[in-house]
C-alpha cells in the first residue's frame, strides 16, 4: 500500500487494501493518512460510535472493507467543519447510491486540488457531485488557512 505524499494527501481507491482489515489496521491506515493534515487521531471508540450512528455497516467478522476505510477517512476530514448529523446525511445518501468508489474519488480530487491550489474540474455537475466538491473545498480551505496563520506566527 502506498503512503501519502505532499501531492497525494489521500489514498487512492486502488491504494486501499483489497482485502478486509482488522480494527488496528484500519486505525493505522486512517491515522497515517490524516496525521500529516494536522487532524486529530481516530480511536477505536470513535469507530464504534460511527457504527452505532450508522455512518457505515457493522464489520463482518471484525474486518473492515475499503468502504469502511473510506467512510472513516471522509468523516474524520469533514468533521473539521461539519456537524456529525450533516455528515451522516451525506454519507448515507452516498452509501445508498452504491457509488462509494466514484464519490470518494470525487471527494479526493476536489480535496487535493484545493490543497494544491489547482482549479476544480467539474465533469458532472449533479447536486451530489457539487455538494461533495464544496465540502472537500471547505475543509481544504480551512486547513490552508490554518497553515497560513501558523506561518504568520513564525
Amino acid at each position: 500500500m502506498s503512503s501519502t505524499s505532499p501531492s497525494n494527501y489521500l489514498l487512492s481507491w486502488e491504494a486501499l487494501p483489497a482485502v478486509p482489515v482488522y480494527m488496528e489496521q484500519l486505525l493505522a491506515i486512517v491515522n497515517q493518512t490524516i496525521q500529516p493534515l494536522g487532524l486529530p487521531a481516530v480511536t477505536k471508540t470513535m469507530i464504534n460510535s460511527y457504527v452505532k450512528q450508522h455512518f457505515f455497516s457493522r464489520p463482518t467478522g471484525h474486518r473492515y472493507t475499503r468502504n469502511h476505510i473510506v467512510a472513516v477517512l471522509v468523516v474524520s476530514i469533514l468533521k473539521v467543519d461539519f456537524s456529525l448529523p450533516v455528515i451522516s446525511k451525506a454519507i448515507l445518501q452516498i452509501r445508498d447510491s452504491r457509488q462509494i468508489e466514484w464519490r470518494y474519488q470525487q471527494f479526493r480530487e476536489a480535496f487535493e486540488q484545493t490543497l494544491t491550489n489547482q482549479p476544480i474540474v467539474v465533469v458532472n455537475n449533479d447536486a451530489v457531485t457539487r455538494a461533495i466538491q464544496l465540502a472537500a473545498q471547505t475543509v481544504a480551505a480551512h486547513l490552508l488557512t490554518i497553515r497560513a496563520l501558523d506561518k504568520l506566527g513564525e
